[in-house]
């Protein structure tokens, strides 16, 4: 009886060794990644303006990302800037460099707006941002017209008495014939599968004083 079992278990050691030498080999992990985000805001705010008249925005984005540090996307939002000039979509097209130097992470990028009714409305960026002890600094400059840039400064924090509570702060300021300002404090939290946000924004533009609840699931 034992021969018989040693013979068995022989058998069985042989069989798997053979079936672990026919399976194939596991596929290389992709260096690519993507994901996209659907989002739906109150107030669409951006650089301490409402792009919505202080209206609801309906938004959603695509991305794309190598591990070499490239990535690139879409995004759109529905925007009020003009009735009479018909914007009543917004699509951004952008691609971004990653990097480190000297153990800082930087980054280069491009991005254009795109105006739906009103192409005299479009115009582009580059940009470079850097960050250094969790605060990030990037500067934005319009290469379609004029030498307008924009200068900005944000840091997220983790809130330690609340598990995944997120303060977010913002300031920016933007030289064109006058300096504009704004700044932003925001709190984010889970919220039923998705990421629940809430900003305050003031900006010393013509609008200001801005509120905005967000709700965004990024698949």
């Amino acid at each position: 009886m034992k021969h018989i079992a040693s013979i068995t278990t022989l058998t069985l050691v042989a069989a798997a060794g053979f079936a672990d030498a026919a399976a194939p080999a596991a596929a290389p992990a992709s260096a690519w990644s993507q994901s996209a985000n659907l989002a739906l805001t109150s107030n669409y705010v951006w650089r301490g303006v409402t792009q919505t008249a202080n209206h609801m925005a309906v938004q959603g984005g695509f991305d794309i990302a190598n591990t070499s540090g490239i990535s690139a996307g879409v995004w759109a939002s529905n925007v009020n800037q003009n009735a009479e000039d018909g914007n009543n979509l917004e699509v951004d097209l952008y691609a971004n460099y990653g990097f480190k130097v000297a153990g800082i992470d930087a980054s280069v990028g491009y991005i254009a707006y795109v105006y739906q009714g009103n192409s005299s409305a479009n115009f582009s960026e580059v940009n470079v941002a850097a960050t250094v002890a969790g605060i990030t600094g990037k500067v934005s400059k319009n290469i379609t017209a004029g030498n307008d840039y924009y200068y900005e400064l944000a840091y997220n924090y983790n809130v330690p008495a609340v598990k995944d509570l997120v303060l977010g702060l913002h300031y920016g300021w933007a030289d064109r014939d006058s300096t504009t300002k704004d700044y932003s404090i925001g709190l984010t939290y889970p919220v039923l599968g998705f990421s629940g946000n809430v900003t305050y924004s003031n900006g010393s533009s013509s609008i200001d004083k801005i509120t905005a609840v967000t709700l965004k699931k990024t698949f």
